[in-house]
């Protein structure tokens, strides 16, 4: 019996050749993902482990949409399968999550033939990635400003750090005998946190000015 017999014969009703180059579009798209993840990474651990589960998800999905095929019956024992099964990995960063689906979606589609829309999905996710990486605009982050001095006045410091910064959100304020601490979730351009600091020691009097790095989003 030969392979694309015992393929057959399974009843998948695919060939060899089919199968393969299934397989080689998903993994190609995946090593893109792979590619693009590693690029426009902006954590601090990065881990490889997680970046090539995504490409085995690609091809395991693939796989598993191959065996499905337009069986009925094997979808629905797939996902009464898929019930009982538990996956407790953490997963941080929301972007992560993306990924992943981005990585099940080019399976779903490498896996029942459909390349037009994994090719076409691929490069267009990837530009709007990369647009977002490397905005032209100049890239705002998110900070903790924590400032810290004498008898500081908080209305009057909040007034000097609005002018310093592109948004701000006051969000602690400590006061004891003789040190008054004001903490501030800030908005400023990439690079600019020693320009942000000096100024505000300047303007404000303030014995100790720090930034701190910050992955939240400043809200109302």
């Amino acid at each position: 019996m030969t392979l694309n017999e015992m393929i057959n014969f399974s009843g998948s009703g695919l060939t060899f050749n089919t199968i393969l180059i299934n397989f080689g579009v998903a993994f190609i798209l995946a090593w893109i993902i792979y590619i693009i993840y590693r690029m426009t990474y902006s954590g601090v651990a990065y881990s490889k482990n997680f970046n090539v589960s995504i490409i085995l998800t690609t091809l395991v999905t693939a796989m598993v949409m191959m065996v499905i095929g337009n069986n009925l019956a094997l979808s629905l024992g797939m996902v009464g399968a898929l019930s009982i099964v538990r996956f407790r990995a953490a997963i941080k960063e929301p972007k992560d999550i993306a990924f992943i689906f981005w990585g099940i979606a080019v399976g779903l589609s490498a896996g029942t033939g459909a390349f037009g829309i994994a090719v076409i999905g691929t490069i267009v996710i990837t530009i709007v990635i990369l647009i977002f990486r490397f905005n032209v605009g100049g890239e705002e982050s998110s900070y903790l400003l924590v400032i810290k001095g004498p008898f500081l006045n908080t209305e009057r410091v909040t007034t000097n750090v609005k002018l310093v910064t592109k948004k701000q959100k006051l969000r602690m304020k400590n006061t004891s005998k003789d040190l008054v601490e004001i903490v501030y979730e800030i908005q400023i351009e990439k690079d600019t946190e020693d320009m942000v600091i000096n100024k505000l020691k300047e303007i404000t009097g303030a014995h100790v000015v720090n930034v701190v790095a910050y992955n939240g989003n400043i809200t109302g």
